[in-house]
């Protein structure tokens, strides 16, 4: 992983004096990218910025890299996984200075041209510049693995790793694409990002500029639908999962290259697990980080990683995140959040990049030898990964097609044709009626590699690329996707239900292992509550800041004033579509300053922090433990302290069968949880009627009147507390006695 950022100007009238200064503001914006080297090009007609992160040929591997005669140069975000194969076929007509495999693609398109991209095995973003032509291209790899911006100047262009980069330069555009921003990961096209003007170069895509002339070309050397259905190995189920688990393993080995030590994020899942195993062929001693969430303690990733490293002998750092004090100790405030949209170089704030960033930035510190991290992203979107999701448990293929993929087919089809088809809202399938269209899954395919680029190998690069990491994806090796495009559809049941193939490579992988659970997501379970908890504690500690920054102090912004600081309002009332309203802030809060860091293209700055702690061997039992109990507040409720319902707040109470009361929780009318009282707590009947009453009293002072130990109050405290029932007050106690009466019964019916 490295980055480069540059600009091309056509004519000399365009060519500033300045342009060492913009160079060096450009660099400056990307350097987290390559902390290394930094190195500079320019020849008045081209201007390159590298930074490097050295993994192959350390010593030698400097970046832009020239040929033989001096009048061509490469620069290569990425890496070349048969660069030794290609360099052996390339020394017979070319020679090469260094072993970097950045060179190959330098003499492979000496060589070939154009064709030359098709023949590279890898993850990469490139420029290549002809000075005797003076011609630059511009490539990206099959499946837009490295990111690649391009802003297009009346007199030149702009062209860069990041977006930050490109923001470095005056002339890049600094307007927000409103109608790319109001649309949803899935529903952007590949060229999308979030700045009138600049644009992905899509994967798979190539783009020449002619200084001489200023024309631009673009083409497509690769498109995954050439492989669709094409059934090398006809109807022989067995024969696909021989050559995946094959090719899986040659990818992850090829993977593991470099002269720099490399690890593995570890989450537990099938995915993840099936990478253990098979590194741990080629790198023993290769260390794995798993993140340890409540969430992942209960879905049983942390178990099954924890295992699956104590038989196979690799190091295990689990990474602690505490839904009780994770905000605080990643020192969580408003220039933490600004520092993350930054890095983003998106309108956008998610619990899971930033949490995937904190999992980077514990490795780093945990192994500092490490440089390259490999990850199991990529092995859902074409082997059937989200057939049977433990939130979405079909009961076979034709109902997750039914149910799912063709819904999804259909939205992506109203995008697309924007409201020319006037007939596709009652289509059970878009393409029914053309006999020449893919099947359905085939078709979810093509719009996975799109939302692939926008989304998760987007979030990967960032968050890694922060902390001078190298993120590598062997389940996005090309030929490993080509061979699941090519699987014919009378085959997709049997192979992808369930991800069936992969476990097979697993069960090959790692003889009598047992992996049946369903899919999990990263921090993924039935209780989420813990995250709700830590989007609460992150809430708290930015909204009061960036209210005075971004409203007060600027009521020109984007966004109602009024209406901006109601939506802020609801998500810290915390009710029952808290997750809601709080999606919707950290979005609004992330657009805003979005907005602002872009029109001044000044980063906020990046303070040390500490990390989140690796959790000790002898705390593994414990801490486990802990997460799977019920969940206890962030601040438990001191002993002395009265607490009442809070404003808006309900509960009503249901007879349930063996004379047992179900009690419902409201707040402002919605639905806010549920809690039968078990036999034998008597007790809990009279402390929720006496709340519904309106009775404040203390946990002491609950527990002396209902003669119950105040040890069981505690649980059933944080509960309310964490579901937003109750608040803290100064008033006094008022209840001599325990109440007897709900103030307001609301009708609920109860499923």
């Amino acid at each position: 992983m490295c980055g480069f950022a540059g600009f091309l100007s056509f004519d000399e009238r365009s060519r500033s004096e300045d342009r060492r200064i913009f160079l060096e503001r450009m660099g400056a914006a990307i350097a987290h990218r390559g902390p290394d080297e930094t190195t500079m090009y320019d020849d008045g007609i081209l201007g390159l910025v590298f930074t490097r992160l050295s993994i192959v040929d350390v010593a030698h591997g400097s970046q832009p890299i020239g040929n033989e005669a001096g009048d061509c140069l490469i620069a290569v975000n990425g890496e070349i996984y048969n660069h030794d194969a290609l360099r052996t076929e390339l020394a017979r007509t070319h020679a090469f200075r260094t072993r970097s495999d950045s060179e190959v693609p330098l003499h492979a398109f000496e060589q070939w041209g154009d064709r030359a991209f098709a023949l590279l095995n890898g993850m990469f973003a490139l420029a290549i510049w002809d000075r005797r032509r003076r011609v630059l291209t511009l490539a990206r790899d099959r499946l837009g693995i490295k990111p690649l911006y391009v802003c297009r100047l009346p007199h030149g262009i702009l062209f860069g790793s990041e977006l930050k980069g490109l923001l470095a330069h005056p002339d890049c555009p600094r307007e927000l694409d409103w109608r790319v921003v109001d649309r949803a990961s899935m529903g952007r096209l590949p060229k999308d990002t979030f700045v009138q003007g600049v644009e992905f170069l899509p994967g798979g895509e190539l783009l020449t500029v002619a200084a001489n002339t200023g024309h631009i070309a673009q083409h497509r050397y690769w498109s995954l639908d050439d492989r669709i259905g094409a059934a090398p190995f006809g109807d022989d189920a067995a024969a696909y999962v021989g050559a995946y688990a094959e090719l899986l393993e040659t990818a992850t080995h090829e993977h593991l290259q470099g002269e720099v030590g490399a690890g593995l994020h570890l989450s537990g899942g099938l995915d993840s697990s099936l990478l253990a195993a098979l590194v741990a062929r080629h790198a023993p001693d290769a260390p794995c980080f798993t993140i340890v969430e409540r969430t992942s303690v209960l879905g049983g990733d942390v178990a099954s990683a924890r295992a699956l490293t104590r038989r196979l002998g690799l190091p295990w750092h689990p990474v602690r995140v505490d839904y009780r004090r994770a905000a605080g100790e990643m020192q969580f405030d408003l220039a933490r959040f600004e520092q993350a949209v930054w890095m983003m170089d998106s309108p956008r704030f998610d619990l899971e990049w930033l949490l995937k960033e904190e999992l980077h930035r514990s490795a780093k510190v945990a192994s500092p030898g490490i440089k390259v991290v490999l990850l199991g992203q990529g092995a859902d979107e074409f082997a059937g990964g989200y057939s049977r999701r433990h939130d979405a448990l079909r009961a076979d293929w034709a109902a997750y097609l039914r149910d799912e993929v063709v819904p999804n087919l259909s939205y992506h089809d109203e995008i697309e044709r924007a409201g020319s088809g006037h007939l596709w809202p009652w289509l059970a399938d878009p393409r029914r009626g053309d006999p020449d269209a893919p099947g359905p899954y085939h078709r979810m395919m093509g719009l996975h590699v799109r939302q692939l680029q926008q989304h998760n190998l987007w979030h990967e690069d960032r968050t890694s690329a922060w902390h001078g990491l190298e993120a590598r994806v062997p389940f996005l090796d090309h030929r490993l996707v080509e061979l699941l495009a090519s699987v014919p559809a009378s085959l997709h049941e049997r192979l992808f239900w369930d991800k069936a193939i992969v476990r097979a490579a697993m069960q090959r992988a790692l003889p009598g292992w047992a992996f049946v659970q369903p899919k999990i997501g990263f921090l993924g379970a039935a209780d989420e509550g813990s995250l709700d908890l830590i989007r609460y504690e992150l809430l708290l500690r930015i909204v009061p800041a960036f209210v005075e920054k971004y409203i007060d102090a600027d009521p020109f912004g984007a966004f109602d004033a009024t209406k901006l600081r109601g939506l802020l309002a609801a998500s810290l009332r915390r009710g029952p579509a808290f997750r809601e309203d709080a999606a919707r802030a950290f979005e609004c809060m992330a657009i805003a300053v979005f907005q602002r860091l872009c029109r001044d293209a000044s980063p906020p700055v990046r303070g040390e922090r500490p990390v989140l702690p690796v959790i000790a061997a002898a705390e593994h039992d414990r801490i486990e433990a802990q997460f799977a109990g019920p969940m206890a507040p962030s601040e438990p409720l001191p002993a002395a302290t009265p607490f009442r319902l809070r404003e808006g707040a309900q509960i009503a109470a249901l007879l349930d069968a063996g004379d047992r009361r179900r009690f419902i929780f409201l707040v402002d009318g919605r639905a806010a949880g549920h809690l039968a009282a078990p036999n034998g707590h008597p007790w809990l009947d009279r402390l929720l009627e006496g709340l519904g009453a309106g009775t404040v009293r203390s946990l002491a002072e609950w527990a002396n009147a209902l003669a119950t130990p105040e040890a069981e109050l505690i649980t059933v405290a944080g509960m309310l507390q964490n579901s937003g029932l109750i608040e803290r007050t100064t008033e006094a106690p008022n209840g001599a006695g325990p109440a007897t009466a709900i103030t307001t019964r609301v009708p609920v019916t109860w499923h």
